[in-house]
């Protein structure tokens, strides 16, 4: 019967379930401003459950958290991208939360729609840079800790444990 007989053996969850299919419809909607717009294209892009969670909350809320994980998915591909040599990668992470502040700060890193984010990242940090100071100073702070422990880890040598 598939997803009629799970409807059927949990009713309860219907109506769970069409709020979330119309929170979904409402987060394809983009803003008309154009750095939101691309915002809030690439959030859906990089990332469709947290894009849809992230559209339900109120502005000015909505659009700092949006901003917040954009930065944090930026700080993310460039830790993950294997092609950028620990010499490079190392100081991008421990200044990323600096750059963040430079407009028109852009990565050549990452793939797919990691990589889109990185080349236009200068419109993430318009749209940074236009949030309250408040939005700012925590998604900087907290920018610049992740990027000190990504780099630690990096640094740290792997040591291989034997299995019995």
């Amino acid at each position: 019967m598939g997803v009629l007989g799970d409807l059927l053996r949990h009713p309860d969850e219907f109506v769970p379930l069409v709020k979330m299919a119309l929170a979904a419809k409402k987060a394809a909607k983009l803003p008309t401003h154009p750095d939101l717009a691309f915002c809030y294209e690439i959030l859906n892009n990089v990332s469709r459950s947290f894009a849809v969670v992230i559209q339900q909350l109120p502005n000015p809320l909505r659009d700092a958290i949006c901003v917040f994980y954009l930065v944090l998915r930026g700080l993310d591909t460039v830790e993950d991208d294997m092609a950028i040599p620990n010499d490079i990668k190392l100081p991008a992470l421990l200044s990323f939360h600096e750059k963040i502040y430079e407009r028109g700060f852009t990565m050549d890193c990452g793939y797919d729609h990691y990589k889109r984010l990185m080349e236009h990242f200068g419109i993430v940090v318009n749209v940074f840079l236009g949030l309250d100071e408040q939005f700012q100073l925590v998604i900087a702070d907290i920018t610049k800790r992740m990027g000190a422990g990504m780099a630690e880890f990096i640094q740290r040598e792997v040591h291989a444990v034997q299995s019995s």
